[in-house]
């Protein structure tokens, strides 16, 4: 069986990642820093839970080494990250601290423990997730979360580089803005439709399971030779 593990499993798009894994077949570990909101998760999909923060090398390593032993994981999906809007001037130093420690920190020693088991097999793939802001500004100051998804994508594209020789594939979805709970609730209708006119060709934003069927293809022998690739899902908003 394929065992997959998804950082931010817990809502969102993580939840949506979770649950296209688990549907094709995939023994599933959710692993989020809210616990109890991860195990909720894991019950309804039917898959397993386990805390992470991902800042923590030691309890990525940990925690990897304890999936791996059960069943050698083939699927890693990095999606636990925060949004942060607040300008180049006013951006404080922790805020800036605990955007790249999330977003960059967190996703780079996850694709390395990721990459430890996996490229002494010969197999397994690994999916970040960047952002369209890692090819232009945020439609909003968002300094510091343009520069992390940015800094993802070329995460992604250096580990590729190291990890093809092995047969081991790097790639990124990069959506645009997607409709979960917290977008939703953060915009108003009145907004939401004004970014979609002026912003978004397709005239709607992303539902989160159409950025997990980015991630499942990615991750699936259809991408059989396709690594260090940024798969853009987001309505025409980079055209």
């Amino acid at each position: 069986m394929s065992t997959a593990l998804v950082t931010g499993g817990a809502r969102g798009i993580g939840r949506a990642i979770a649950e296209a894994l688990a549907a094709r077949g995939d023994e599933v570990v959710i692993a989020d820093v809210d616990l109890p909101g991860a195990e909720r998760t894991a019950a309804e999909l039917h898959c397993r839970a386990a805390a992470l923060d991902v800042t923590s090398v030691d309890q990525i390593g940990d925690l990897f080494a304890a999936v791996d032993a059960r069943s050698p994981l083939t699927t890693v999906v990095c999606n636990a990250g925060l949004g942060y809007a607040g300008s180049f001037l006013d951006t404080r130093e922790d805020e800036y601290d605990r955007v790249m420690g999330v977003n960059v920190k967190g996703v780079f020693f996850v694709v390395q423990a990721a990459l430890r088991l996996m490229v002494p097999r010969g197999r397994g793939s690994i999916v970040t997730v960047a952002s369209t802001s890692a090819f232009t500004a945020s439609s909003v100051p968002m300094a510091v979360y343009d520069a992390s998804k940015a800094a993802v994508k070329m995460l992604t594209v250096a580990a590729a580089r190291e990890a093809a020789p092995a047969g081991v594939r790097v790639n990124a979805v990069a959506p645009g803005t997607v409709g979960t709970e917290l977008v939703r609730a953060l915009l108003t209708p009145e907004a939401t439709e004004r970014l979609t006119r002026e912003r978004i060709p397709m005239g709607r934003l992303a539902e989160p399971e159409e950025i997990a069927r980015a991630v499942a293809f990615l991750s699936s022998d259809a991408a059989s030779y396709v690594t260090g690739h940024a798969l853009v899902v987001d309505g025409g908003w980079l055209t």
